[in-house]
């Protein structure tokens, strides 16, 4: 009997557009973008979409800062300190604000999930922080079992608004058979093949056994695509029930008028009910409509996606301009990119 060929997942990986990198996929998408910079009369014209953000929130956010607007009963207790506090002033100020481990650390300027853990003891915390120069929010471990993505965008004169996307997460997890070790589950799935070092040495007490059959792992508890997360179309959800939810979610966010909820919930139904509800993070025009990675999803469709929310980008910012809100200039935004690629080099 021919042993059946498996595609290595160096190849593999190019048949599927989730997996392609950030600036590969979007290559097309330049071109449009450049076209709604021509049309706008400026290269920042998606900065006035979120005046309350840095350039809109496309990069270098404070992430406490746009969470802290939003009421208490939405957000996560959590508090931001330098990466270099000390052990004694952790414990003081996870005791003033209520929080115990696990708790779940991550730069407090910094995109695309880059950075995050869940530091369950004050080891785990020491480990983090090693090589760290940078302001860091802690927050509290949210154990509901659903995590969602949810985009919500409102214009500032015209009023219309909307949720286009949503994406339910799937977090990386293996579930036993009875015949194969833990090591083997894990790199048999092609979500964590690019993580196997990393799981190795955090699973390395389990990671020769053999797990019974109906045994599951959830191997990383933090809902990112590049942490082996799989992201799922949600948009079945989307309703005037829902719509209604973030519209009065959204009430204190002065300033903030596009981008993407990225939350805990207990069930469905209190989403719909407007409770249970804990947003772990607010993106600004940097929000990708996650939906799009769901692995049935076509690449066309994606793109067409994608290309709706750049013009939904284009004409809430032009609406912000006639109120007065100005973009921001080139020179500027170039300054901020730089300093934020060779600041830590």
């Amino acid at each position: 009997m021919k042993k059946k060929f498996k595609i290595p997942f160096a190849l593999s990986k190019w048949f599927h557009f989730e997996f392609w990198p950030f600036w590969f996929f979007y290559i097309p998408m330049f071109f449009y973008g450049f076209y709604l910079a021509i049309k706008a009369r400026t290269f920042a014209y998606f900065t006035p979409a979120n005046p309350s953000m840095r350039f809109g929130g496309a990069f270098g956010m404070d992430k406490m800062k746009i969470l802290s607007l939003l009421e208490k009963e939405y957000t996560p207790k959590g508090f931001v300190a330098h990466s270099s506090i000390e052990l004694s002033d952790l414990n003081q100020f996870m005791n003033e604000h209520q929080i115990d481990f696990p708790i779940v650390c991550k730069p407090n300027v910094g995109e695309r999930g880059v950075g995050v853990e869940k530091i369950d003891s004050e080891s785990d915390f020491i480990s983090f922080v090693q090589n760290k120069n940078e302001e860091i929010l802690f927050q509290e471990f949210i154990d509901f079992p659903i995590e969602l993505g949810i985009f919500y965008h409102r214009y500032p004169i015209s009023q219309k608004d909307g949720i286009t996307s949503v994406v339910r997460k799937e977090f990386l997890s293996i579930t036993g058979n009875g015949k194969l070790k833990f090591s083997e589950l894990v790199t048999s799935n092609i979500r964590a093949n690019s993580r196997i070092s990393y799981l190795k040495n955090k699973y390395k007490t389990k990671w020769d056994q053999l797990i019974p059959a109906g045994i599951s792992y959830k191997l990383e508890p933090i809902g990112n695509h590049n942490r082996g997360t799989k992201f799922l179309d949600g948009n079945h959800l989307i309703n005037d029930k829902l719509v209604e939810v973030f519209r009065e979610i959204s009430k204190p966010l002065d300033g903030y008028y596009y981008g993407r909820f990225d939350m805990k919930v207990n069930s469905i139904e209190d989403l719909y009910e407007g409770k249970n509800i804990k947003i772990i993070e607010l993106n600004g025009t940097n929000s990708e409509p996650a939906h799009i990675y769901d692995p049935d999803y076509s690449l066309f469709k994606a793109y067409k996606v994608i290309i709706q929310h750049m013009r939904l980008v284009y004409e809430i910012s032009m609406e912000n301009r006639k109120l007065g809100v100005k973009p921001d200039s080139f020179k500027d935004i170039m300054k901020a990119l730089y300093q934020r690629t060779f600041a830590k080099s």
